[in-house]
């Protein structure tokens, strides 16, 4: 009786009680689009049931298996799966129960690193045997991949009935190899002065590997027209560096060279030049090249402050809304307080990521959860921004709440490595 007692109070109640906001949201959204009879819905209520069952597993699998974990991640990014599972139902049933299943995937592996007590020692350990067969499979699907939407972009691989995109899993095996790389030589980036780099040439090995590793990885996205992913990448290279380093010089040589690279993509790349131009004024094409970016601003100033209501607007009329551009449908059936709800849970998940990369025991561990945190909310201001026509659109997910099994598989493990840093904070 002692020993259940103990458990009982060591349990994670925060977090039960924080899951009941998305397993009700869930419940409640799928219930209203049975009763309302929305045309693109289903009207099924199982996929909200078995999503719900699987966080209740998840939560009774981290609570024996990993206890002292933060209480609050799994929660939030519940929460962003939950509006995303209720907006796919919405405007593309027929996808929900692979997202469903790609839900209850990404939690089994989320539980499995967070409830392993040696992933972060292992994982530092091998880093070239992570980001080696990364970058090969990528090597591969830019030879031989497919294009769902047509258009040139080898994005995809299919393994029989199973397809996925090697971009998105590279994403984290990036993170785990520059958080490895950089803590072990972390001293020597610092000390180098860039101004004597070539005459002591000995610091060139230090670099060679990492750059050798982003770069070829860089390379291969550029050939695959996923500039999307692509900036991503830099983005998560520039940030982990200086999060390691603290060097201005490494920060303000990375920006030059963004705008360096992205004047020449607007050169040597048609659709970078057309959506650039878009991005300036979508008006004059609205019913050719700038027909979704148009339409996408029609539906989120129909939506105005509160929305029109879970299944009263029309976002449908954006094409593929239920992937990249699922935060228009969010804002004109939620409005700007659905936005913002949206927005601060980002934001929430960016100070709980960060918090677990303060309080980490290791080097290692605080780069691994900084780049973490820098990839989901960097992922989700880019498309998010895009969407919105504040930057130029650049086709990402919106992590966890985008249609793509890939993306969310890959979303879900990088919580599970966040809550294993949270859960062996010192």
């Amino acid at each position: 009786m002692t020993h259940v007692a103990v458990s009982l109070r060591r349990w994670p109640w925060v977090e039960l009680g924080l899951l009941g906001f998305p397993l009700v949201f869930l419940a409640l959204g799928f219930w209203l689009l049975r009763q309302l009879d929305v045309p693109t819905a289903s009207g099924h209520l199982w996929p909200a049931a078995v999503a719900a069952a699987g966080l209740i597993a998840a939560h009774v699998a981290l609570g024996v298996w990993c206890p002292r974990h933060d209480p609050v991640l799994l929660p939030l990014v519940a929460m962003l799966n939950a509006v995303g599972l209720v907006m796919i139902e919405r405007l593309a049933s027929n996808f929900t129960a692979r997202q469903v299943v790609a839900m209850l995937v990404g939690l089994t592996l989320a539980v499995v690193l967070a409830a392993w007590p040696h992933a972060l020692s292992t994982l530092r350990r091998v880093r070239y045997s992570l980001i080696l067969p990364g970058i090969l499979v990528l090597l591969i699907t830019v030879l031989i991949g497919l294009s769902p939407l047509g258009g040139g972009q080898s994005m995809f691989l299919r393994v029989g009935p199973i397809g996925f995109q090697p971009s998105e899993p590279l994403k984290l095996l990036l993170i785990i190899f520059l958080a490895s790389y950089l803590d072990q030589h972390h001293e020597k980036f610092r000390a180098v002065r860039l101004s004597r780099l070539w005459r002591e040439r000995r610091w060139l090995w230090v670099y060679f590997p990492m750059l050798f590793m982003w770069g070829f990885a860089m390379i291969l996205l550029v050939l695959q027209r996923d500039l999307g992913a692509a900036l991503l990448f830099f983005g998560i290279f520039l940030s982990m560096t200086y999060l390691a380093t603290a060097r201005r010089d490494y920060a303000l040589i990375g920006l030059g060279l963004f705008a360096v690279g992205a004047s020449a993509a607007v050169q040597l790349f048609a659709h970078v030049r057309a959506r650039l131009l878009i991005w300036r004024n979508p008006w004059p094409e609205a019913d050719e090249r700038a027909f979704q970016v148009v339409q996408a601003l029609l539906a989120v100033a129909a939506g105005g402050v509160l929305g029109q209501g879970l299944g009263q607007g029309y976002p449908d009329f954006v094409p593929v809304v239920h992937s990249d551009f699922i935060l228009v449908a969010v804002a004109e059936e939620f409005g700007v307080a659905g936005v913002l709800a949206t927005v601060g849970l980002y934001l929430m998940l960016m100070e709980r990521g960060f918090r677990a990369a303060l309080r980490a025991r290791d080097g290692f561990a605080q780069l691994l959860a900084g780049g973490i945190t820098v990839m989901l909310c960097l992922q989700a201001f880019i498309i998010m921004a895009g969407t919105l026509k504040l930057i130029p659109l650049t086709g990402v997910t919106l992590p966890f709440v985008s249609y793509g099994g890939s993306s969310l598989m890959t979303s879900y493990a990088a919580t599970g490595l966040l809550l294993r840093v949270s859960a062996d904070e010192p």
